[in-house]
């Protein structure tokens, strides 16, 4: 009492200076109005019992015995020290028990023991052994299957099995496992535990395949899946036992497989199979072996082509060329040609103004061509390509890991190297690349992010600033007609935060912000412009054509303007001459929208060309970008 009241002095309590975690423990007893419970308590070597106090004051005594006086002989010795208790319950300590036998123990507090509170722990053995008849170590006087090992290290199953219908095989090659005709199994192989199959639907669908064969069976199909799903397997020397319900399975190694004759299977480790060669067209070819193609032997090819891949000067014929081997890009992507400009893309290749001319090969064993669309072909000669484009068509091509032959009917054989994005081509000054080679992005000139390296036509990520048409004071746009000495006020009314520049090749202006006043001169037709620029300093233009009169017989043809332009699908185009047909072509030069164009101002339907770059204009007439955006 003396000790206890000391620690209430002090603020500390009975409890938490003796109370331990109780957490984890294996079995608890519950200590409190002079009981414990359960009183008798039975354990296994290894295994820790908990104590907990519900209520009252006790300890948990296994010293010497209060009803007694003598030792309670126990094969090791254990108490926890007197703790107070609540109906939460408080945990006095937790001990461990590793030597079996019987236990007996009391609370040594007042008469607790002599009113009933006492108890006994018996410790059994720990079970060892393994009495699982499967098993490779079978013992049938052991009292558990702790110990039992399922597979003695005689095969290594970890790459799976063979599984191989017999009827698959063909006898001519002597052995039991053709991995050709059969299919993997995974296995799963856990130590103490019994070897399973794993059963996939890629098994599944093997099995029934060799069903719908004829190679087995579809009730062998469906008792091999049934018993692959269920069935344990131990491996114990050169025996395989596997157990499915009350079916037993029993196969000897016969130094190639285990035979499941009832299922018309054949069954044997990968990694008890010789690596070989798979491929039957090698020279040495062995059916009977893990496939492994790096050990195929193979007869010299006849390739007498100087630009192919394979090429062997000992051979004639060319029936076994290669043309393209490497991985630098694929003959399913379109390909481009075109003059270095390295200013505008001093990294990659300018695809903003590069040709398309796709690499293909017509068929497998000839040399790979180039195509050269006659829109293109038509472009290079107006600008003095002929030549280039007659080398293009007529060239024979191999591409050879990262060396391109480029086999020219005018210039001979010539060799490049990939360097990074495509191969020059030193003669013309140019370069062959695929498309993977260039990055998303705008190739439009005319927009505000314009990319010089971007993939070749590809405008579907181009941004611009929408100029607002230009108009007069009294609202009219497009084409005007003023005197040679009059005036003209024009407006423009450019976006929120833009900003704008006027140009007149029409005379002064007298510029007041976003209006100006022109005092026109000189005759014939002219243009007063207003260059729009957003923050970013992307701009745009929006124009009005002039006819001054007094200087018609001056000009040089009829001229003509489109707004807007991006366009969507309506384009407003004004025309000063007489009826003209109004073309529109893509950037590979093929016409893909006409429309009858009449005098003055005008909206034509564009709403079925696709978003992209085009040059447009009246035949005749200078043609003008158009884009198409939505």
């Amino acid at each position: 009492m003396r000790i206890l009241s000391i620690l209430l002095l002090l603020g500390l309590s009975p409890v938490a200076l003796f109370a331990q975690d109780c957490d984890g423990a294996d079995h608890t007893v519950l200590a409190g109005n002079l009981y414990f419970n359960p009183a008798d308590l039975t354990i296994t070597a290894g295994e820790t019992v908990a104590w907990i106090n519900e209520g009252g004051f006790h300890d948990v005594n296994g010293n010497v015995s209060v009803l007694t006086g003598e030792s309670f002989g126990n094969p090791e010795v254990f108490s926890l020290p007197a703790v107070s208790g609540d109906a939460a319950g408080v945990c006095m300590g937790t001990h461990t028990f590793t030597v079996p036998g019987t236990y007996g123990y009391d609370c040594s507090i007042g008469n607790h023991a002599s009113s009933g509170m006492v108890g006994t722990i018996t410790v059994e053995a720990a079970a060892t052994g393994c009495n699982d008849a499967l098993a490779c170590n079978f013992d049938e006087n052991a009292t558990s299957d702790a110990d039992c090992q399922y597979e003695d290290g005689t095969f290594d199953l970890s790459g799976g099995f063979w599984l191989v219908p017999g009827a698959a095989l063909d006898p001519a090659y002597g052995c039991d496992i053709q991995p050709g005709v059969g299919t993997v199994a995974n296995v799963v192989s856990v130590q103490g535990e019994p070897v399973t199959v794993v059963v996939d639907s890629a098994l599944e669908a093997y099995i029934n395949g060799a069903a719908t064969d004829g190679l087995i069976s579809s009730l062998q199909a469906i008792l091999l899946i049934s018993a692959l799903e269920n069935a344990t397997f131990s491996f114990c020397g050169n025996t395989m036992t596997g157990v499915a319900g009350l079916n037993t399975i029993v196969s000897e190694w016969n130094g190639q497989s285990w035979s499941l004759q009832d299922l018309g299977l054949n069954l044997a480790p990968v990694n008890a199979v010789p690596a070989g060669c798979g491929d039957p067209d090698a020279l040495n070819y062995d059916p009977c072996t893990n496939p492994d193609e790096t050990l195929c032997e193979y007869a010299a090819l006849a390739c007498d082509n100087p630009i192919a891949c394979n090429y062997d000067s000992t051979t004639t014929g060319s029936t076994d060329c290669i043309y393209f081997d490497t991985e630098l890009f694929t003959l399913d992507e379109n390909d481009f040609i075109g003059l270095y400009d390295f200013l505008g893309c001093p990294d990659g290749y300018s695809g903003y103004d590069d040709f398309p001319v796709p690499l293909g090969q017509d068929s497998a064993g000839v040399p790979l061509t180039l195509t050269l669309f006659p829109e293109v072909e038509e472009i290079w000669n107006a600008f003095g390509f002929e030549l280039a484009a007659q080398d293009v068509s007529t060239a024979t091509i191999a591409i050879c890991g990262n060396t391109m032959n480029y086999n020219s009917t005018i210039f001979g054989l010539q060799v490049s190297e990939w360097d990074g994005h495509g191969f020059e081509n030193e003669t013309f000054g140019s370069y062959l690349a695929p498309s993977s080679s260039y990055p998303d992005g705008c190739v439009d000139e005319e927009a505000c992010n314009f990319d010089a390296c971007a993939h070749p036509f590809m405008t579907e990520t181009c941004e611009y600033v929408i100029a607002t048409a230009l108009e007069t004071a009294e609202g009219d746009t497009g084409m005007v007609t003023i005197a040679d000495t009059g005036t003209l006020t024009l407006i423009a009314s450019p976006a929120d935060g833009n900003t704008g520049e006027w140009f007149s090749a029409c005379g002064d202006l007298a510029i007041d912000g976003n209006t100006a006043v022109l005092t026109a001169s000189g005759a014939g037709d002219c243009e007063v412009c207003f260059t729009e620029a957003n923050a970013d300093g992307c701009e745009a233009e929006a124009c009005i054509v002039i006819t001054i009169i007094g200087g018609i017989g001056q000009q040089t043809g009829p001229t003509w303007q489109l707004m807007p332009n991006p366009a969507a699908s309506e384009l407003r185009v004004m025309w000063g001459g007489e009826a003209a047909v109004f073309e529109v072509f893509d950037l590979n030069g093929r016409r893909v929208h006409t429309a009858t164009l009449q005098p003055g101002s005008q909206v034509l339907d564009v709403s079925t060309l696709q978003p992209g770059l085009y040059l447009a204009g009246p035949q005749g007439a200078a043609p003008h970008r158009l884009a198409i955006q939505r």
